[in-house]
């Protein structure tokens, strides 16, 4: 009965994967794309694994002098595939570096989280995050979920703890080892299910999160002692077939409180006054926002949106993608100058 439930999403993965075979958003360039030996890296939770790349070197230069080049097996401007294990689970995610750099050191870095079914390549090519990690400067880090359907553990319901934040945890353990990112700048987005993992590690991964932006699917956790406030920003079509914007349940199983529900929650724990104050900024789009907050937190609503990410391709079977807003350029505005409090 649950499986004949999440029919809906895999459809959703079927009507991408047929979509993105054919073009890709803004010309991403998907064929650019290399697997690659990954450095052994130590975490707390997890090892960097090789894959099997005949001439490719696993040695990590010691201290700051790793960070003054970037490792051969990386493409500028291009995409590679990595794996690594993390407990006993062989995990991977996509890599992609803007043009014209020598070193990722103190580069911005930005999760992107696919939905339930679908994949990072998916994922990469619907949000369009590709080119704009080429024009704006940072690095794009675009995880594969795990099981079947594919996707992102929700355990939070019972604790903090789940493999998937795990994953995250030694992936920015490795991107800080390996690239010396900038661990103050890193921000997480992703589609439904990737949504609701983003809206999860804005609660339990505030130390190492500077903001979050969920489409099709904000999610808020009254189970859990969240940390410090959490720049918001948030998607949502009010006619979206899946994850119901005004709440119910997610294929008549997952309760869902709705989207302004969760974004008022929120402004609370983001210390924003009482009252919501709405502004249309498009034919179909209003906008949700709050004074005196702590940390800025918005809501896009698309009036007639479907479960869909604004200003992407169109895809029938998840309803009515709008034009009048580009979410992947206001994520990318909103990100720009949040960081992490030191």
């Amino acid at each position: 009965m649950i499986l004949r439930r999440l029919l809906p999403l895999v459809l959703f993965a079927a009507a991408i994967s047929a979509v993105v075979a054919g073009c890709s958003r803004r010309d991403a360039g998907a064929g650019d794309e290399f697997h690659t030996t990954v450095p052994v890296i130590a975490t707390d939770s997890s090892s960097a694994r090789a894959t099997a790349s005949p001439g490719a070197s696993a040695t990590v230069p010691p201290g700051p002098a790793r960070c003054t080049t970037l490792p051969a097996d990386l493409k500028v401007g291009g995409t590679v595939v990595r794996e690594m294990l993390v407990g006993t689970q062989t995990r991977s995610y996509r890599l992609h570096l803007p043009p014209g750099i020598t070193s990722a050191a103190g580069l911005p870095v930005v999760l992107n989280f696919h939905g339930l079914g679908s994949s990072a390549l998916e994922q990469e090519l619907y949000s369009g995050l590709v080119p704009l990690s080429d024009g704006k400067g940072f690095v794009l880090v675009t995880p594969d979920g795990s099981g079947l359907p594919r996707g992102w553990g929700l355990s939070f319901l019972a604790n903090r703890n789940n493999e998937d934040l795990d994953f995250v945890d030694a992936l920015l353990g490795t991107l800080d080892h390996e690239l010396c990112t900038d661990a103050a700048r890193v921000y997480s987005t992703g589609m439904s299910n990737g949504a609701f993992f983003s809206s999860l590690l804005g609660c339990v991964r505030a130390d190492s999160v500077a903001a979050i932006a969920p489409v099709a699917g904000i999610a808020w956790f009254d189970t859990l002692d969240c940390g410090r406030p959490m720049p918001v920003i948030a998607f949502h079509g009010n006619a979206d077939g899946t994850v119901p914007y005004q709440g119910g349940e997610i294929f008549g199983v997952i309760p869902y409180a709705g989207a302004v529900q969760n974004i008022d929650s929120w402004a609370a724990h983001n210390g924003c006054d009482a009252g919501e104050k709405w502004k249309q900024i498009t034919g179909h789009v209003d906008e949700l926002s709050y004074d005196g907050c702590s940390a800025p937190t918005l809501l896009y609503t698309v009036d007639g949106g479907g479960h869909t990410w604004p200003g992407s391709i169109s895809v029938n079977r998840l309803g009515p993608t709008t034009s009048e807003i580009d979410a992947t350029e206001m994520i990318w505005a909103f990100f720009k100058d949040k960081s992490v409090p030191r």
